[in-house]
Formats: C-alpha cells, sequence, structure tokens
C-alpha cells in the first residue's frame, strides 16, 4: 500500500497548493449536503422551518448546495479548529470530511457535539448498531446499497444473496459498481475491505465490468447496451422506486445492504436554539415519502423497506480505529485503478 500512501500524500499536496475558497465569516446556522433524490423536498422542508423562525424574529441561515459544483464555499470547514465558528448544525452524506482524524480529534472527541434522537428508534438502526455510543455522531438515515439482477442474463448462474456471493469468479465480467466521476459507493468498499481485505476489493474488481452513475443503471439493467451487466451494485432508492421488466430482481442481501450514512452533527452550544431544525432530522425526515428508501432513525414511521429487510454498518469501532475517510479515499482509488486494468486486460 506504500505507493497508494504516496498517490494519496501528493493529491493531498496539491489541494492545499490550489486556491482555497474563502470561508463565510459568519457561518450558517444549518450547513447541509442532502441526497440528490431528495434535496430538493429536504430543503422545502427546511425552508418552511426557518420561516417559521422568521414568523417569531429569529434570524436563521442555511446553506444547502443545490448543484453539483466541485468547489463549495464550506469546503474548508473541516480544517476549522474553533468550534465556535462551525455551523450550529452540520449534516452531509458518505464517510466525507467530517468523519477525518483532524476533524474528529478537534471536535468529535471533543465533545463539541450532542446528538439528537427520535422518542423510537427505527428497529433497524438499533440491529444494525447505527447510534453513535459516543453520542456525536445523528445516523437519521442511510444510503442502503443492494442487487438488482438481470435473471435473463444470468441464465443458470444463481443469484447473489450475500456480499461474499457476488466475490465468486462465476460473476466475472457480469457486475457493474455503483460509481461516477468521484464518487463511489463507499459504504461497499469499506464493509468489504473491513470483512474480505484486499482480496475481497480485488474479487470484486475482477468481477466488474466497470462503474456506472446509479440512474444510468436503472436503464441499463435488462437492455442489450454493451455495457450492461447481469448484476448491479445499486443504491435502494434508483433499484425499488422505478418499474423493472420480471427479468430484473431486486435482491436486498442477506447480510444487510451496506449502509452509507446521512447523519448529522449538532453542537451543543446550539441545541436549544436550533432545536426545531435538529428535529427535522430526528422525526421530520421520516415523513418525507421519498425518504423512506434512506432507512430514517424515526421509528414511529412505519417502513417502506422490504420485510426482513436488514442493514449492513461498518461498525463504530473499526470508525474508532481508522482515519475511515482517509481510508475510503484511498481504496477507492485502488479499486478504480483495479476495474480499469481488469477491463484493459478482457
Amino acid at each position: 500500500m506504500k505507493a497508494l500512501d504516496d498517490l494519496m500524500l501528493s493529491i493531498r499536496r496539491m489541494g492545499e497548493e490550489d486556491e482555497a475558497p474563502s470561508l463565510p465569516e459568519t457561518p450558517a446556522d444549518l450547513l447541509l449536503y442532502a441526497p440528490c433524490p431528495v434535496k430538493l423536498v429536504v430543503k422545502d422542508s427546511i425552508d418552511a422551518i426557518i420561516a417559521q423562525y422568521a414568523a417569531r424574529g429569529q434570524a436563521v441561515t442555511a446553506h444547502i448546495p443545490m448543484g453539483c459544483t466541485s468547489i463549495d464555499p464550506y469546503d474548508p470547514i473541516y480544517r476549522q479548529p474553533d468550534p465556535d465558528k462551525l455551523p450550529g448544525l452540520i449534516g452531509s452524506i458518505g464517510f466525507g470530511d467530517f468523519w477525518r482524524r483532524e476533524f474528529v480529534d478537534n471536535h468529535v472527541r471533543a465533545g463539541v457535539f450532542e446528538a439528537v434522537l427520535p422518542e423510537k428508534v427505527n428497529p433497524l438502526h438499533v440491529k444494525a448498531g447505527l447510534l453513535d455510543p459516543r453520542g456525536a455522531y445523528t445516523v437519521y438515515g442511510v444510503t442502503p446499497y443492494v442487487f438488482m439482477a438481470d435473471t435473463r442474463r444470468l441464465g443458470d448462474l444463481p443469484l447473489p444473496r450475500t456480499w461474499e456471493d457476488i466475490l465468486h469468479p462465476r460473476y466475472k465480467g457480469e457486475v457493474v459498481m455503483c460509481g461516477d466521476g468521484d464518487d463511489m459507493a463507499d459504504a461497499v468498499v469499506l464493509n468489504l475491505y473491513k470483512d474480505f481485505g484486499m482480496d475481497g476489493l480485488d474479487a470484486l474488481a475482477s468481477n466488474s465490468k466497470g462503474l456506472m452513475h446509479s440512474s444510468s443503471m436503472v436503464k441499463s439493467a435488462g437492455s442489450r447496451d454493451e455495457d450492461a451487466g447481469a448484476i448491479y451494485v445499486i443504491p435502494a432508492f434508483f433499484a425499488e422506486s422505478t418499474r423493472q421488466p420480471e427479468h430484473i430482481k431486486v435482491i436486498w442481501p442477506e447480510d444487510g445492504a451496506a449502509a452509507s450514512p446521512l447523519y448529522l452533527l449538532a453542537r451543543r452550544s446550539e441545541h436549544h436554539r436550533l432545536s426545531d431544525l435538529a428535529s427535522f432530522f430526528a422525526r421530520g425526515f421520516a415523513s418525507i415519502e421519498s425518504a423512506g428508501w434512506f432507512a430514517p432513525m424515526d421509528g414511529s414511521v412505519p417502513s417502506r423497506l422490504p420485510a426482513g429487510a436488514s442493514l449492513k454498518w461498518v461498525g463504530w469501532d473499526f470508525i474508532e480505529n481508522n482515519d475511515v475517510s482517509e481510508l475510503r479515499d484511498k481504496l477507492n482509488v485502488l479499486f478504480r485503478s483495479m476495474v480499469k486494468k481488469n477491463a484493459c486486460a478482457s
């Protein structure tokens, strides 16, 4: 892994040499990066709450990027050493900057944040161990990654039922992995690495036909396109919310859908002032119909997920013992290179 470590170090240095965006002098009360499929409806809900604050004479602000721009004024915020200069609420997705060791050491371990919980926690969250034992991160939902299989293309091959199944060489060249641009199904990569090591990632890369954006997967599955595969590793939202022909089957892995976090970090000092906004993540998010495919943490709302569905969380011990964001970046680079190498060799 030394060559990979050197590559990642050079990438970080190049980023630091580039002119970083300037942080706003006064941070927004809420900084929120939301999943694309529910971003607009989440923003509408947040705007309505902020309007209620305004009606009471309280000025509350939010920054919710709508586009897919590569540079955002808040990109460097995780490096901010002063907790009083952080937004009161930070919401994001995946294992990005707010899991980096630098941020964790400065703020999470220092007790800056306090989790916000509903009266009843979704049993799926409890079973998967999504509640932060340290009480800092609020995992208010997850992006679950499942399998979508083309039984016609599989022919006599069995449907994969577990994550170990899709590593079997019988599926060589038939797996399409969720990934686009710099994005990757981080929960899948981290869980496979945790359970099967580099051998597991190498096996998936060997079986992978390529990487594809989630929205393209639902069009590709079952088609005659040359990029089509027999098995897609895809977010449940895209797999379950689109109508597919009968020979396309959605499979929730028996050992759990790989869970990528939707999370909130709420500063203790701002809990009272921003309680209405914080409550949206603990309770309001679950009331959004399309959010049902993101396994909201509020257990008072009936689940939309299939009976018997479970989640596969990489685990707080693993997060505690690793700079999970740094590890994710390294593994993503390595996995992409392995997929490309195997594609060129075939």
